[in-house]
């Protein structure tokens, strides 16, 4: 295997095979990759120092407070443990991120790791449609309950369609870019497949940022598009209420389900940070002290409910909002966590924007896209608290922290060339 080719190898086992197809195989995966990595490390070892320095201070601010943050409250917790299990989780998945950001520096190739993320937001979304082959399209279409939701090779439904919100803008990106029929055709079958997919997970909270991200993209481009497709959306949402089977629609659609039950997570998250708001419970211990604060008695339907997720994800903090959960993870220092995070990464994408002005019209177009992506994933991250950062969920948060690398690099590649202009001039 050529050298160029090695690191998006590695990648695409990443990102495809840690999902839920088979514990013995993630384990493998693992293990071969952090190898992997290591080698491809070693045979770049006189580029790390470079590529290191040339992170934007931002970045390296974010993970300072990151890790220092975790380490103080996972020590005043009363189990540090799970505290400590984190960090080491997250300072494996940096390691797998901080080689990515190395062969796009070293190599100057950004296409390929691109490539590699829509491929496996293809095969994840692909895996998804798939599953539902089992189910009676009748059943799927009338009854739209979450029985019949499918989070493919991920298993999670919910961390599918964070996967698939970080993927579908480059779609548009290489459609906006390229004026070949043939190829426009395959992107809007790859849109196509993604939305599916985003259909498979019946993803509200992913439907709804999809459409913010194009919006965004649309309102830079061309605003009387972006015009065009609000009164669409107004018009068919009318007409869809006003039909006679429009509760079917929002049955398929779950949109009769509200928030489900979403607010009562949010209120018990909210009460947890309230007690706690110094250092939060813990990293990892919210589902250690969840029925604490649970505002619904445990001997009901939702109670069990609650129960039986807390078992299935292991305690994991199932505020389904980011925000809280660093919030009652960690307390006031949480929140200032997950708020930096937005803040360097749109401080980052707002210079790309002015500054790939004055390059070229692809650069504008892909750094528009990279901060639609954060414009979709951090107005996702209201609804859900997964796939930006899930301490340590490699597979669902390393499509976002691609696109975070991919920010960095254009940011030092536009200011390098903005130095060396004024030198030449």
């Amino acid at each position: 295997m050529k050298q160029e080719h090695y690191l998006p190898f590695i990648l695409l086992m990443y990102l495809v095979v840690v999902g839920e197809i088979n514990p013995t195989l993630r384990v493998v995966v693992h293990i071969l990759g952090f190898i992997s990595l290591l080698v491809f490390l070693f045979l770049n070892k006189d580029e790390i120092k470079s590529a290191f320095y040339s992170i934007d201070n931002r970045i390296k601010k974010y993970f300072i407070y990151f890790f220092s943050i975790i380490f103080i409250t996972t020590i005043f917790s009363q189990i540090p443990s799970k505290g400590f299990e984190i960090i080491i989780k997250e300072l494996y998945f940096f390691f797998i991120v901080f080689s990515v950001y190395v062969y796009i520096k070293t190599k100057n190739k950004i296409y390929p790791v691109i490539f590699i993320l829509m491929l496996s937001g293809i095969i994840m979304s692909l895996s998804s449609i798939i599953n539902l082959a089992e189910f009676n399209l009748i059943d799927l279409l009338f009854k739209g309950s979450s029985a019949y939701r499918s989070g493919g090779l991920i298993n999670n439904v919910n961390a599918l369609s964070g996967y698939i919100v970080v993927v579908f803008p480059f779609f548009v990106f290489f459609y906006l870019l390229n004026k070949s029929g043939i190829l426009r055709s395959f992107l809007i079958l790859g849109m196509v497949i993604l939305i599916l997919g985003v259909f498979a997970t019946i993803s509200r909270s992913a439907g709804l940022s999809i459409m913010l991200g194009l919006l965004f993209v649309t309102y830079n481009i061309n605003k009387k598009v972006t015009l065009f497709i609000l009164l669409a959306t107004l018009g068919v949402t009318i007409l869809l209420l006003l039909l006679p089977t429009s509760e079917f629609i929002l049955t398929a659609l779950r949109l009769e389900q509200g928030f489900s039950n979403r607010d009562l997570l949010w209120q018990l998250s909210v009460d947890m940070f309230k007690d706690n708001w110094f250092l939060g419970v813990g990293p990892g211990l919210w589902g250690h002290y969840m029925f604490n604060y649970s505002p619904v008695l445990q001997d009901s339907f939702i109670g069990y409910l609650f129960h039986d997720v807390n078992v299935m994800t292991g305690g994991f903090n199932n505020s389904h909002n980011y925000y809280l959960v660093f919030m009652s993870d960690m307390g006031i220092a949480g929140l200032f966590l997950a708020l930096y995070l937005p803040y360097a990464f749109f401080s980052i994408a707002k210079e790309n924007l002015k500054l790939s002005k004055l390059f070229s019209y692809e650069s504008y177009l892909l750094n528009l896209v990279l901060t639609t992506v954060g414009i979709s994933m951090f107005i996702r991250a209201i609804f859900e608290g997964i796939s930006i950062i899930t301490f340590g969920w490699v597979a669902i948060d390393l499509p976002f922290w691609i696109v975070v690398s991919l920010l960095a690099y254009y940011n030092f590649q536009l200011k390098n060339r903005i130095k060396e202009n004024c030198i030449t001039a």
